[in-house]
């Protein structure tokens, strides 16, 4: 029996060698070979997600790279750090490594290295991202449309049962489709883009659209703002920039009368006045478009009736939503319900001049731009390439007169800070929010055009918040951008 339990202790005593011995090999050796059955450890050097291209072929995002390190905890890799990093980088990532794992470190530098290796990292949105609020995912773009990414870098490591890295062991590159240039194709232009973003510094709130005006693509959408609100799609009191609707409303039926402005029109118990107390006299359609005049509107909003408002509004898409791309369903804001418009007088002459429940976005209102300049075919805003059937809702002869009507505005009325070469026209506005800061009310600035004039092509939407007037915040914008687009 003794003999037994003394052979045991000896299998014991050589199995327990043999397993001390291998540890503090694995620890303490620098030679050995990294097997398949050791756990990993996977540090990412980049992720792709879909690439976006322009209507030209030209990148939205993705299109720059730095470079990065992968740094290994151990004294060959400190050696270098001094050829990368500054001091007080080199204390961080030094605390770092301590924990016993590579890291990833952004660098400019560029060196002779034999211990670290540095990677190419595609940027998805640098800070010179054209359309950033209208594409970055974190900002609930394209991006956060279009799914998860579509490839990786990275690098993998082994480590032993205690999660040590293993010495000598140089980690594997693992590329999953990281340099695919599999993508999508959008409607928006970077050269316009541009045009837009550099006009719009003015702006410190506010947005910019240009869409073509034969199919309501949307080829630049700026927002301003030092926040992830994109204003372009966002919705606003517009104001002035209705009266183009009641304007194709009037047209369409047949009633343009004309009407003596005095300065105010009293509907019910409520005083609706022009702006500044102006008495216009003698107003014609065109007249009372260049001159902004609201008693004229609100008259004609009477005359024309709720439902033949609601109608030509429902027509052109307001208070609907409308799909950007892969089914991306955004409002074209508010329009107010046919019965409020019935049993309320004073609600239909506020929509009469753009007030009252009325809202719109940017993105959208430009369309209405469209289709006024296009021979009256409205189609819904889109990022998309693909064509859409042509749905006419005003007539040619109503587009024809509005447009002449809105090259009046820019030749002889409000908008004349946006004249350019007689190639512009449009409509400005000046719209209270109903939002008060410190007593005084904010307004929402406009000016919605096309260009050019006589052959237009570009339907192009300026909104300031918090502005002044849109002649004076949203017409130099306006022609500013046509100016450049005129050199090109």
């Amino acid at each position: 029996m003794s003999k037994r339990i003394t052979a045991l202790l000896c299998v014991f005593s050589v199995v327990f060698c043999t397993l001390a011995g291998r540890c503090a090999y694995i620890s303490l050796g620098n030679s050995y070979n990294v097997s398949d059955s050791y756990n990993s450890y996977t540090v990412n050097i980049g992720t792709l997600y879909t690439n976006i291209y322009d209507r030209t072929g030209r990148k939205l995002n993705n299109y720059e790279t730095q470079k990065v390190a992968v740094i290994r905890p151990n004294e060959k890799a400190l050696s270098e750090l001094d050829k990368l990093f500054t001091e007080s980088e080199i204390d961080e990532i030094t605390e770092e490594l301590k924990k016993g794992y590579p890291i990833v470190r952004q660098t400019d530098k560029d060196a002779d290295l034999k211990y670290i290796d540095v990677y190419e990292k595609i940027v998805e949105n640098s800070d010179n991202m054209l359309a950033r609020h209208m594409l970055d995912r974190t900002y609930g773009g394209v991006e956060n449309w279009l799914g998860d990414e579509i490839g990786s870098l990275s690098v993998n490591f082994t480590v032993d049962a205690l999660g040590r890295l293993l010495a000598g062991d140089e980690g594997k590159v693992i590329d999953n489709n990281y340099s695919s240039v599999d993508g999508i194709v959008i409607s928006l232009d970077s050269t316009l883009q541009k045009i837009a973003e550099d006009a719009s510094s003015s702006i410190p709130k506010g947005a910019v659209v240009i869409m073509d005006i034969e199919n309501s693509r949307i080829l630049a959408a700026v927002s301003r703002g030092d926040d992830y609100v994109n204003r372009a799609l966002s919705s606003y009191a517009i104001g002035s920039i209705f009266k183009l609707v009641v304007s194709a409303c009037a047209i369409e039926n047949g009633i343009t009368p004309l009407y003596i402005c005095q300065s105010d029109i009293t509907v019910g118990d409520t005083k609706f006045h022009c702006q500044k107390n102006t008495s216009h006299g003698l107003q014609s359609i065109s007249d009372a478009l260049a001159n902004s005049c609201n008693c004229y509107f609100v008259n004609l909003a009477l005359r024309l009736g709720s439902e033949k408002l609601y109608e030509t509004a429902k027509n052109f898409g307001f208070g609907e939503y409308f799909n950007i791309l892969n089914d991306k369903r955004y409002s074209a804001g508010n329009f107010p319900a046919l019965s409020t418009l019935k049993n309320s007088k004073g609600q239909l002459a506020l929509i009469g001049f753009g007030q009252g429940e009325l809202t719109d976005s940017p993105v959208h209102f430009a369309s209405v731009i469209s289709c006024i300049a296009n021979g009256g075919s409205y189609l819904p805003p889109t990022l998309d390439i693909f064509d859409a059937p042509e749905n006419r809702i005003i007539s040619k002869n109503t587009s024809d007169k509005l447009m002449k009507y809105m090259n009046n505005v820019v030749q002889n009325g409000t908008g004349k800070n946006a004249y350019y070469k007689n190639m512009t026209a449009g409509k400005t506005a000046t719209a209270q929010s109903g939002i008060y800061k410190n007593g005084v009310e904010i307004l929402n600035t406009w000016f919605a055009g096309f260009y050019p004039y006589n052959n237009p092509e570009y339907a192009i939407v300026v909104m300031q918040e918090n502005g002044d007037s849109g002649a004076g915040d949203c017409c130099p914008v306006f022609r500013d951008i046509v100016e450049k687009i005129d050199k090109l």
